[in-house]
């Protein structure tokens, strides 16, 4: 990443999201490309920042951006080269819309034009700060993206999941990963590295089982194939912690493998402890520990 910051804005400003994988592949010939457009405001272009404003982002170095067409929740990622990759909200209500994907290479001053991310239009969520769509970047610079389903119809619910196809033009269909789970609540969250590994993981209840907190589980579906496949939902960890229904959780992944999973814990009514679980064989196990204490008033 370069020694520039990006913070990226909604009429304020919103935190940088974390890459899985930014190491860019030279010898990728069908990387995700797109032509460097204006983007555009009511079939407008939008007035270009003055030079004397442009020179004061890059003397600051903080690089304060808005969100293209008026998205909300954006989530940024930054690969080796440099180049911007965003996704965004747009809908008339929070509770269903659709999620686009942009992205601005080094030494540009525009995004490309937008891309939807899902195939099932309405099919995405900006309910809270926690359920909005997650990004990563995988294998050659793969976009993967993950997100809490709108509830809209049946089709529109369930834990998502997209990738970016190989010529960069369009996202694959996206699919609900929720087999044997049920109760999706807090925001899920996506990991890749660059061996191409794909890691989706959400908290959730099992199906004909207990529905409360206490009993939510976290759960991970993983590809080894950069997303073309995943496997059915697997409990993640055992250990009896439950999930805090409306609070979110964030995946990681590294390039030997290695996993990590932060969430917060439901016990007593009242505990919110912070977990980190860390599987060391992509994702197929994992040993969890609690790393911070948290009791809410009761």
């Amino acid at each position: 990443m370069s020694g520039t910051a990006k913070l990226l804005a909604s009429a304020a400003i919103v935190g940088l999201g974390f890459a899985g994988c930014n190491q860019a592949d030279p010898k990728q010939a069908n990387e995700p490309t797109s032509a460097q457009v204006s983007t555009t405001k009511g079939g407008k272009p939008e007035a270009q920042p003055a030079p004397e404003e442009l020179a004061a982002r890059r003397s600051s170095g903080v690089e304060l951006l808005r969100t293209p067409d008026g998205g909300i929740q954006p989530q940024a990622v930054v690969d080796a080269r440099g180049t911007l990759h965003l996704i965004y909200f747009k809908g008339d209500k929070a509770e269903a819309g659709d999620l686009f994907y942009v992205r601005r290479d080094v030494g540009k001053e525009r995004f490309s034009d937008p891309i939807r991310v899902n195939s099932e239009p309405a099919s995405a969520i900006a309910f809270g700060s926690m359920r909005g769509g997650q990004i990563t970047l995988g294998k050659a610079g793969r976009v993967h993206v993950a997100w809490n389903g709108s509830g809209k119809n049946e089709r529109a619910s369930g834990m998502f999941y997209a990738h970016l196809n190989d010529a960069g033009t369009a996202f694959e269909e996206q699919r609900n990963l929720m087999q044997s789970t049920t109760l999706l609540d807090g925001g899920g969250s996506v990991a890749a590295d660059c061996l191409g590994n794909v890691y989706v993981v959400w908290h959730a209840t099992k199906k004909n089982g207990a529905q409360d907190e206490e009993h939510r589980q976290v759960w991970v579906a993983r590809s080894a194939d950069e997303g073309k496949n995943l496997s059915k939902e697997a409990t993640a960890w055992t250990e009896a912690t439950g999930a805090c229904g409306c609070c979110g959780l964030r995946a990681f992944a590294d390039g030997k493998g290695s996993v990590y999973v932060l969430y917060r814990s439901a016990t007593a009514e009242v505990n919110r402890d912070m977990y980190l679980l860390t599987s060391k064989d992509k994702g197929k196990s994992f040993q969890g520990g609690l790393i911070h204490k948290w009791k809410v008033p009761g």
